[in-house]
C-alpha cells in the first residue's frame, strides 16, 4: 500500500499526535508499505528550517517519507494556529490520486478539512482520528468557533469516512450521541516497548540532587485538562505524609498555563518540593522514566493517554483519572490505581502508592505486561494494516458497483 498520513505539526510540543504518527509511520513502513507523511513547518512559535513544498528523504532512517509545506500568512495569528498552508493545498491536488489510503489526524484545522474533501473528490478511501476532538469535555468548548466549522467541513467529512479510528472503546462510546454515520475501528496507539525495557537509573536524580526523594511525575502538557488545579493542592496533602517526595512536572507550556500552576504551588507553600523541567525529549525523557516512583495523571479527558503507555512501559505505576481512556486497562491489570477527578481520591492514591514498595513493584510489572500485550506498536500497526486493507476492499468493491 502507498498509504499518506497528514497531520499539522511534528512538534513534540503537541504531544500524543506527534509521537503516534511517526510511530505509525515507521511501524506501516517496517511492514513493508510505503508513507508518506504531509505536515506544515510549524514548529511552535517558530519554523523549521527544513526543505519545504517537496519531498524530503526521511529512509534511511526510518522508511518513510516526509514532505514539509510552509505556513500561509504564518505571521497572522489566526492563520497560523488553523495551519493555513496554499502550497499544501496544491500538492494534495497534484498527488492525492498516487494514494491507496489517506489517514487523517485531528479535527477543526486546515490540513484535515482540505485533506478529506480532496479525498471525497477524487474517491479516495480516508481514515479521520479526531484525537479526542470529539470528546464532550472538548467539544463544549468554544462552540461559537467550533459549531459553523463542524457543519460546513467536520462532520460531512467524518460522515464521507471509509472509517474513523477511535483509539480505545471508551473514545467510541463518548462520541455515540453524535449519531456519526461512518463506521469505527477500535484499535489503541503504540510505541517501542523496547526502549523501555533496560533504563538505566540515577542519571535524573544526579542531576537534580534528588537521591533522598521519591519522585511523583506528571509528564504531559501544562494545560488545562491535565487536571494540574487537582493535583497541585493534591500534592499539598502527599507533602505532610511524605516530606520526602518530589514532584516533577514534565511538559511543555504551550498556552502559559504554568503561570496559574506555579500560583498554586506558592499558594501552598509548594516551592522546594515541584521541579518543572520543561519539555523533555529522547534520552533524558528515558532518564526520568528510569527514576520514577509514580506517575501521575488525573486529567478531565484524555483521548488515549500515550505517556501512561510509556510510564507502564518503564515499569512505573500509574494513577490516572476515570477520564483517561484506557482506565479500563490499567484497573483490569491491575498496573495502577483509578481515581475520579477529586483532590482527596488522588491523595489518597498517592499516599497509598508512595507508602508501600511492593505494591509499586508488582503494579509497576504488571504494566509492562499490560504495554507488551496490548500496546506494542507491531500489534497495533499490524490490526491498523489489516483495517487499511479490508478498508481498500470494500472501497473498490463500491465504486465497481456504482460504474
Amino acid at each position: 500500500m502507498h498509504i499518506l498520513k497528514v497531520i499539522c505539526s511534528l512538534s513534540f510540543r503537541h504531544g500524543g499526535p506527534t509521537v503516534a504518527c511517526l510511530n505509525q509511520a515507521r511501524a506501516l513502513a517496517d511492514r513493508g508499505h510505503k508513507v508518506t507523511i504531509y505536515t506544515t513547518n510549524d514548529y511552535d512559535d517558530s519554523l523549521l528550517k527544513v526543505p519545504l513544498n517537496q519531498t524530503y528523504q526521511n529512509i534511511k532512517k526510518d522508511g518513510y517519507e516526509i514532505s514539509y509545506f510552509s505556513l500561509t500568512f504564518h505571521s497572522i495569528s489566526l492563520l497560523r494556529k488553523y495551519y493555513f498552508s496554499i502550497p499544501l493545498k496544491q500538492t494534495l491536488s497534484e498527488t492525492i490520486l498516487k494514494y491507496d489510503i489517506i489517514y487523517i489526524y485531528s479535527l477543526y484545522r486546515f490540513p484535515p478539512t482540505i485533506t478529506a474533501y480532496y479525498a471525497r473528490k477524487y474517491q479516495i478511501p480516508y481514515v479521520i482520528n479526531p484525537h479526542g476532538s470529539l470528546d464532550p469535555f472538548l467539544f463544549k468548548k468554544k462552540r461559537w468557533i467550533k459549531f459553523p466549522h463542524e457543519r460546513l467541513f467536520d462532520f460531512p467529512n467524518l460522515n464521507h469516512a471509509s472509517a474513523i479510528h477511535f483509539t480505545s472503546l471508551e473514545e467510541q462510546q463518548l462520541v455515540t450521541p453524535l449519531k456519526l454515520k461512518s463506521p469505527g475501528i477500535i484499535i489503541p496507539l503504540g510505541i517501542d516497548v523496547k526502549q523501555y525495557r533496560y533504563l538505566s537509573k540515577g542519571h535524573f536524580r544526579r542531576q537534580y540532587n534528588l537521591f533522598e526523594s521519591k519522585i511523583l511525575l506528571f509528564f504531559g502538557r501544562i494545560n488545562f485538562k491535565k487536571g494540574l488545579n487537582l493535583l497541585i493542592p493534591a500534592f499539598s496533602q502527599i507533602i505532610k505524609k511524605h516530606e520526602d517526595v518530589t514532584l516533577i512536572l514534565a511538559g511543555p507550556d504551550n498556552e502559559g498555563y504554568g503561570k496559574k500552576v506555579s500560583k498554586w504551588i506558592n499558594e501552598y507553600n509548594l516551592e522546594k518540593n515541584v521541579i518543572f523541567t520543561g519539555m523533555i525529549t529522547g534520552e533524558k525523557k528515558k532518564a526520568l522514566l528510569a527514576d520514577a516512583d509514580v506517575f501521575i495523571l488525573p486529567s478531565y479527558t484524555e483521548n488515549f493517554g500515550i505517556a501512561v503507555v510509556e510510564a507502564m512501559a518503564a515499569g512505573i505505576p500509574v494513577i490516572i483519572s476515570d477520564k483517561v481512556n484506557i482506565w479500563r486497562e490499567v484497573k483490569e491489570g491491575n498496573a495502577g490505581i483509578v481515581v475520579s477527578c477529586n483532590v482527596q481520591e488522588i491523595a489518597k492514591a498517592c499516599i497509598e502508592l508512595l507508602s508501600d514498595d511492593t505494591l509499586r513493584h508488582t503494579m509497576g510489572e504488571n504494566g509492562k505486561i499490560i504495554a507488551e500485550n496490548l500496546f506494542s506498536i507491531e500489534n497495533t500497526a499490524k490490526k491498523l494494516e489489516e483495517s487499511f486493507i479490508e478498508i481498500i476492499k470494500k472501497y473498490k468493491s463500491k465504486c465497481e458497483s456504482t460504474t
